[in-house]
């Protein structure tokens, strides 16, 4: 099997990986955190303290109280945007975005918040000369993709920062496709918040995410449960991390995030911008073939195309039936990036690499393309 839908999730993690998560439930070391005054327990909230320590040094913060721990990127997205915006708000953000940030922005849409969208240039970066046009009074908060999870392209976030700046904006990162494949330093960016995920780039156990705050918010509850502590207030503790982190955590996973960014530290990723480029050049002279890739700017390792009208979920069939290769098919959870393309119907065909795929990998996913268009012409 060659894997390539890394940009989804990835399956390949370091054995320490396995191991750390094993170990976390073979060990019957760590009960529930900040539940009580044995060790057990104990053990679990100084082990949710590490991986918070360590996932801020991977990204820049000093303090690990501003790194939020959760499910995934998709509940830190919703925690964020739903605790911090009002319905007499603005909010600016792309047409690049996922589902995580925009059904989210469109809840609150529907009591009355406004939203305004930066387009996509022809080279598929995102055109932030529009912003300027669009601040309002109002307008609270840049809310913008670290890279698309379709093109590949990553935003320029310095440019951002500094049109943030200027305006009093927030920035809000949601860097699902950025985290452990680009560095990120977020004390660069005073008034911000970085929300990741583990189990893309960072080759982290699925089911664990989180973000990171730098500056002064004012977050309101979004949701509540049990916290270990103030069990009499009516509402949740209104101090970070535990304002977000109501429950049990799961533990056993964010001991694999932990493993998985001390991997990364002692083993700095290779680099895959060869192995993209191998890919493209590969595909670029197939007959009909368009990217929606750019590799002349920075990127992620994605390369997303269409060949002439084949529908992009057969091509994605075909590859799996004949070939055990997985790629993504689809809308892949970003509407407007379609409708702006015009690809709604037919799709895109999206191949995400990591850094553990090969070059063997992908010259025979090259040919494997080639023989399916040369089927269907």
């Amino acid at each position: 099997m060659i894997y390539l839908d890394n940009a989804a999730t990835t399956i390949d993690k370091d054995e320490s990986v396995a191991r750390a998560v094993y170990n976390a439930i073979n060990s019957k070391s760590f009960g529930n955190p900040s539940r009580g005054a044995y060790k057990v327990s104990l053990d679990a909230l100084d082990l949710l303290m590490q991986t918070r320590k360590k996932v801020g040094s991977f990204f820049g913060m000093d303090n690990p109280l501003n790194v939020v721990l959760c499910q995934n990127i998709t509940f830190a997205l919703n925690f964020v945007i739903k605790s911090l915006f009002n319905k007499s708000d603005h909010i600016i953000t792309s047409l690049s975005e996922h589902n995580s940030v925009l059904r989210p922005l469109y809840d609150l849409e529907k009591d009355g918040l406004e939203i305004s969208f930066i387009g996509i240039k022809d080279d598929f970066s995102l055109d932030f000369e529009e912003i300027e046009n669009l601040v309002k009074k109002n307008t609270k908060a840049l809310v913008i993709t670290g890279a698309s999870n379709v093109s590949g392209v990553l935003t320029d976030l310095d440019k951002a920062y500094e049109i943030c700046k200027k305006n009093n904006l927030k920035l809000i990162i949601d860097g699902a496709q950025v985290a452990g494949y680009v560095p990120f330093d977020i004390k660069k960016y005073d008034n911000s918040i970085f929300l990741f995920t583990g189990h893309k780039g960072l080759h982290a156990p699925q089911g664990t995410g989180g973000f990171i705050v730098n500056g002064d918010f004012d977050f309101r509850q979004v949701f509540a449960g049990g916290s270990g502590f103030d069990s009499f207030s009516k509402t949740q503790p209104h101090i970070l991390p535990d304002l977000f982190e109501p429950g049990t955590a799961n533990v056993h996973s964010f001991a694999g995030l932990k493993s998985a960014i001390e991997f990364l530290q002692k083993n700095p990723h290779k680099d895959i911008n060869k192995l993209t480029k191998i890919l493209y050049n590969g595909l670029k002279d197939i007959e009909g073939i368009k990217f929606y890739s750019n590799i002349n700017l920075k990127h992620v390792p994605i390369i997303s195309f269409n060949i002439k009208d084949i529908p992009a979920n057969y091509i994605a069939m075909k590859l799996w039936d004949d070939y055990e290769i997985c790629v993504r098919a689809g809308s892949h959870c970003a509407p407007l990036f379609h409708e702006k393309m015009g690809t709604k119907k037919q799709g895109i065909v999206r191949m995400s690499l990591s850094f553990y795929n090969t070059k063997e990998e992908i010259e025979k996913t090259i040919e494997a393309v080639k023989n399916i268009a040369k089927e269907r012409s």
